[in-house]
């Protein structure tokens, strides 16, 4: 391992895994072009609430590709396929929770927030569309983590492209062509986040290094390797809390000084998510060379990671 072959790794998964804070810059520019302030206020709002409700559980692509990396690491077809099952149960489950208690997180979120009426009523447009796409999202967060751990980058970095230009194309038919508004543009978010879990599920049964043999019911909801999963994400899951609690504070008090202060700070926070991704490829590198320097026990691999890094 040198510097030529980790940033041959980390190069493609910065280019991924900037297409997700340029979607937002484009969901901004697109409502920018609306008459009033209020309707990137709006979105901006609705963002926020999904941003917190995701990525409270962002370990989901995290971790899964970590386990992914060590089965990969280690050849072994058993612990890659319950690498992919155990987390994508999960993932269902969350998001289903999160479609039937969506009365109650909305009403929570603007309770909080207390945008002026106007970006309210948007706010909650979006936010009704685009709760239907929960479990989906986060589906696409455990197939897009294992195709990264699995080192398939080129697939995983076709997925997220073709997804976010989909939504592009969509959020700008349905604004400036449609005239559907702030619905428009969740209604683009949500077809690509549907047909993204539809081209995952297809993408990582074609780029599978083994062939596919659905796990029983005993090792897929083993306490230890469970609990072991949920250790593994335990300081994640507390880092994203207290990142997410300064986000909405920050949001909050924006909106409390008007609707122009809360769309100023929405494009800011575009800037900043730009940047942020930046480095998440080269993060997303080393946690897939470090799972299969574990899987493989390959200590020199290890530590040149962490030099690299």
């Amino acid at each position: 391992m040198n510097h030529r072959a980790y940033l041959t790794l980390a190069i493609p998964l910065t280019i991924s895994t900037m297409t997700t804070p340029l979607l937002g810059a484009v969901d901004t520019a697109v409502v920018g072009q609306l008459p009033a302030p209020a309707y990137i206020g709006g979105v901006a709002v609705g963002t926020l609430i999904f941003n917190t409700l995701y990525w409270l559980f962002g370990f989901l692509r995290v971790s899964t590709s970590a386990f992914a990396a060590q089965a990969n690491g280690a050849s072994d077809p058993d612990k890659g396929v319950l690498a992919l099952c155990r987390p994508f149960l999960l993932a269902v489950t969350v998001g289903v929770i999160f479609i039937l208690l969506q009365w109650p997180i909305e009403h929570a979120a603007i309770l909080v927030i207390s945008p002026d009426a106007d970006v309210s009523r948007f706010a909650i447009e979006y936010f009704r569309i685009r709760i239907w796409g929960a479990p989906f999202t986060l589906m696409n967060y455990v197939i897009l983590g294992w195709l990264m751990g699995m080192a398939k980058i080129k697939q995983a970095l076709c997925l997220q492209i073709l997804t976010n230009v989909l939504n592009m194309i969509l959020a700008l038919l349905f604004v400036h062509v449609l005239s559907f508004g702030v619905q428009g543009v969740a209604t683009a978010t949500l077809i690509a986040e549907v047909s993204a879990f539809i081209l995952g599920v297809f993408i990582v049964w074609k780029a599978s290094p083994f062939e596919w043999k659905l796990p029983s019911s005993q090792s897929l909801l083993d306490t230890q390797s469970m609990k072991r999963m949920f250790n593994v994400n335990k300081d994640l899951f507390i880092r994203t809390i207290c990142l997410l609690v300064v986000i909405n504070m920050f949001t909050a008090k924006g909106a409390s000084f008007g609707t122009e202060f809360l769309a100023a700070n929405a494009v800011l926070f575009q800037i900043h998510y730009i940047m942020a991704y930046l480095f998440d490829g080269f993060a997303n590198a080393s946690s897939i060379l470090v799972g299969k320097s574990i899987g493989s026990n390959d200590k020199e691999l290890y530590k040149k990671t962490l030099t690299l890094s």
